[in-house]
């Protein structure tokens, strides 16, 4: 079928030096990386379609200017980081679906699992697990995963990246 209206990819940022770890945050949320060293990097979402232009992560250095704006309103990311922990789902995010609750749990165990990392500790983390079938759950009709990095962000790298996976439960049968 083809598809005239889609999303073709998100553009994001990382900091000076951290090429390698967005590459791996990429590779923690089960994407697959492709870095041929230019301007920037591509992340596939789906590992078996392997269209550049389309269902892609692009990642590429914070210009110079970012970083100067960044500095001046570094005491706010603390407020920040509580409004997210509180509501992860009110935050500014992007949703990134997955095809079973096997592989939600896999990348949230991934996630989890940085708190030793050398370079990622303190940089990702789990905001919140919503189940469908919780009283506290968002929504109905999937399993949703919080998470939250610096590496990598579309927006301000010292207010980082909310990125909500999902899964969503099989739609009930129409009579």
């Amino acid at each position: 079928m083809d598809v005239a209206r889609r999303i073709t990819h998100v553009e994001l940022l990382h900091a000076p030096g951290d090429r390698l770890l967005a590459a791996q945050v990429f590779e923690l949320l089960g994407c697959t990386v492709a870095d041929s060293g230019g301007h920037w990097f591509t992340a596939f979402v789906d590992a078996d379609l392997r269209d550049w232009a389309n269902n892609v992560f692009y990642a590429s250095e914070v210009p110079p200017a970012q970083l100067a704006i960044e500095a001046a309103f570094a005491g706010s990311a603390y407020e920040w980081m509580n409004m997210l922990r509180a509501a992860p789902q009110k935050s500014p995010h992007f949703g990134l679906r997955v095809g079973t609750a096997e592989e939600l749990q896999e990348i949230v165990g991934r996630v989890r699992s940085c708190t030793n990392h050398p370079e990622l500790q303190g940089r990702i983390e789990v905001l919140g697990m919503f189940s469908h079938d919780e009283p506290e759950a968002i929504a109905t009709n999937m399993d949703q995963a919080f998470i939250w990095t610096n590496v990598i962000a579309s927006g301000p790298l010292r207010l980082g990246q909310v990125i909500e996976v999902q899964w969503h439960l099989e739609p009930e049968p129409t009579a």
